[in-house]
């Protein structure tokens, strides 16, 4: 389920065209194999609304968004939007209790009309015939036509949405090499990596050396968001000197240098060139 995982917002791609999951490059793509749901979502933000369709090039309707957008992460749902809500998937009665890669349904009773993939922050991603489009909504337009949603996602696969969620809400944070753990103000590689993966559960060690020694080995063809990738840098004489945090389809989210917390892409340039090993530490 959701074997690799990556996340993608609007913000980010309007900032850096080339630095997250999916810049619209590479084999991943073909198949959405490094995406998560909220990312492969806001990924079809501004596609056409069209009535029993279910693919990019020809548009979705509301069960249709849902239907593509697990589908292609390995996870089956019913093609009607009654039959979605029935699944036998955990139930969210509470829109409070709502977490990013829910569905959310709204209508009457028991017969919804129209859903979408919460986002998180009081957001969802929709295919709107309203808008004639998939758009992001504020949830709140529609609190009193919520009757539930479904846990889709798997806890292992939340925990991937979750880490880079937390990581990206630090990017541009200074690079200070040596920074102190435990404040946010400033960040050096390990730092960062440590604090990220400490609010998920995962207690790494504070250099980027002995993180490399943490779970298990992982190749390079076979990662994962959320896997640690490590390489040399131009003060490690050939060592482990720099981790990041894999997000998918050949990016990391990561600190180095200018611009401090940024994604960064390891299939091309001086991170490709120096790559050394990666290690998965979530369970």
């Amino acid at each position: 389920m959701l074997q690799r995982t990556f996340i993608r917002t609007m913000g980010i791609t309007a900032a850096m065209t080339v630095m997250l999951t999916g810049a619209l490059a590479g084999p991943a793509m073909a198949a959405y194999d490094d995406m998560d749901a909220v990312s492969l979502a806001k990924k079809m933000v501004g596609k056409d609304y069209t009535v029993s369709e279910e693919t990019p090039a020809k548009g979705f309707d509301a069960s249709g968004l849902n239907y593509y957008i697990f589908k292609m992460l390995n996870y089956q749902l019913p093609r009607a939007l009654d039959d979605q809500f029935k699944i036998n998937k955990p139930s969210i009665k509470s829109m409070s209790n709502a977490i990013a890669g829910d569905v959310l349904f709204f209508g009457t009773g028991t017969n919804p009309s129209f859903s979408g993939i919460y986002i998180g922050a009081g957001k969802m991603i929709m295919a709107s015939s309203a808008k004639d489009s998939v758009i992001t909504e504020p949830v709140s337009k529609h609190t009193s036509q919520f009757i539930g949603a479904k846990r889709v996602l798997s806890a292992l696969d939340q925990k991937r949405v979750n880490l880079v969620l937390l990581a990206q809400q630090y990017l541009g944070t200074p690079y200070d090499f040596g920074a102190a753990y435990g404040q946010t103000k400033t960040f050096d590689c390990s730092s960062f990596t440590k604090w990220i993966f400490a609010h998920n559960g995962v207690t790494l060690p504070r250099v980027s050396r002995d993180q490399a020694q943490e779970g298990t080995f992982i190749s390079k063809a076979n990662l994962e968001t959320g896997d640690l990738v490590f390489f040399s840098t131009p003060d490690s004489k050939g060592k482990i000197g720099h981790v990041g945090m894999y997000v998918g389809d050949g990016m990391m989210i990561h600190t180095y240098g200018a611009g401090g917390v940024k994604f960064s892409t390891i299939e091309t340039g001086w991170w490709k060139d120096h790559y050394i090993t990666a290690r998965r530490v979530l369970k």
